[in-house]
């Protein structure tokens, strides 16, 4: 539904998309560029190019995916133009520029990758205990404040800090293995 808005023009709909995945994508393309500003520069790309294509939009799997993919490419695009500008002024090479274009065309199929990122979460979530599942879910999936979440479980703010910063301890330990390519999902849900 949000999508659909969004193609029809609905300026709430473009907000809610940019507010719901500017730390993903951030942290995706931050993690190939490794600079803030051009990072930066990059996902606001992404999402003008999302405004300006909106009555286009054909979107296979889902919106997290396009827009993964969308960021990705302008990530290799700009390594690619990197590489270009050094082989002009005739200097060598910047090694980091080289190993990070190689690390981000070997990424794989960006939907495929990203489906699995995202059900090694899912399960790491899932393997929570229930209290801490619980709490972890309504803060980061419902965006219930701590207040909110002690209000519905009648527990104490102190409770519910808690748990969910005993979620993020568990969760970092269980994904260590999985950084940095979980590094985009851990971003969007703010770990």
């Amino acid at each position: 539904m949000l999508v659909h808005a969004l193609i029809k023009g609905n300026k709430k709909a473009f907000e809610t998309v940019y507010i719901d995945y500017f730390d993903m994508l951030f942290h995706l393309a931050l993690g190939f560029i490794g600079e803030h500003e051009t990072a930066h520069g990059l996902v606001q790309d992404t999402f003008a190019k999302l405004w300006e294509c909106r009555k286009e939009l054909h979107i296979k799997t889902n919106l997290r995916n396009y827009l993964y993919t969308i960021t990705k490419n302008a990530c290799l695009n700009h390594l690619r133009q990197q590489e270009i500008i050094l082989r002009n002024n005739r200097d060598y090479l910047i090694p980091e520029v080289r190993y990070r274009q190689e690390a981000l065309q070997s990424f794989g199929d960006p939907y495929s990758e990203l489906e699995s990122l995202i059900e090694k979460v899912d399960e790491a979530i899932d393997r929570l205990p229930e209290n801490v599942r619980t709490t972890f879910k309504l803060n980061r999936f419902e965006s219930l404040s701590y207040q909110q979440i002690a209000d519905k479980l009648e527990l104490s703010p102190k409770t519910v800090e808690a748990r969910i910063s005993k979620a993020l301890k568990i969760l970092r330990k269980d994904l260590k293995d999985y950084l940095p390519a979980v590094q985009a999902v851990l971003g969007f849900l703010g770990l």
